[in-house]
């Protein structure tokens, strides 16, 4: 196995089968999760692939050979490592007893047609389907891991009530047509009869 994958070196890549057949769905939705593997690498706690020493410098950052011997070295971090490349799902921690992957059909309904599902318990959002030899994984999340003890909003203030209806607030019915053509009428008889008054006065004051 190239030499005991190079005396303890992590795999980190694999060779596609080009004559695997597939694995039938029931044996995909095994709860075991014996069938599924992890085909990319592991991301480190330094949220990388591959890990990245801090303290290493380049050549170029020392102006010269006695800046580099007055230089004291820091101490080396200890190098992240992750499991290496097709590490069983299996193998992965439980979250808080439960397993790290829930395997499901996509219908019970018709499972002539179903495909299998596996649903990650530690990242919620996370889910992987296969069929035959197709797969894919597809993530909708919110970038936060599973918490037992999930974050409640605070509950909003009560509805506030509604302001006491009154005749000052009430809004009127508007008039119809035939309201509104007697309105005329009725302020037309007015005006006529308040100048027929006005003129009886004039006429009273030119007989004086």
């Amino acid at each position: 196995e190239e030499e005991e994958e190079e005396e303890g070196e992590a795999r980190d890549h694999f060779v596609t089968n080009l004559d695997f057949e597939g694995i039938p769905v029931r044996d995909l939705t095994d709860p075991t999760m014996a069938n599924w593997v992890h085909h990319v690498q592991h991301v480190l706690p330094q949220g990388r692939c591959s890990w990245w020493n801090p303290v290493q410098k380049n050549e170029d950052d020392f102006e010269d050979e006695e800046e580099e011997e007055e230089r004291e070295e820091p101490d080396e971090p200890e190098p992240e490592v992750g499991p290496p490349l097709l590490t069983p799902c299996a193998e992965d921690d439980e979250v808080n007893s439960m397993p790290a992957w829930t395997a499901t059909l996509s219908s019970n309904l018709i499972p002539q047609y179903a495909i299998a599902v596996v649903r990650s318990n530690l990242w919620p959002g996370a889910s992987a389907f296969c069929f035959d030899k197709k797969f894919e994984n597809v993530y909708v999340g919110t970038g936060h891991k599973y918490n037992q003890d999930n974050y409640s909003p605070t509950a909003p203030p009560p509805i506030q009530e509604e302001f006491p209806s009154g005749p000052e607030i009430t809004e009127a019915e508007d008039p119809t047509p035939e309201e509104e053509a007697a309105l005329r009428a009725a302020e037309m008889e007015a005006q006529e009869a308040a100048e027929e008054m006005e003129e009886g006065e004039e006429d009273e004051e030119e007989d004086d």
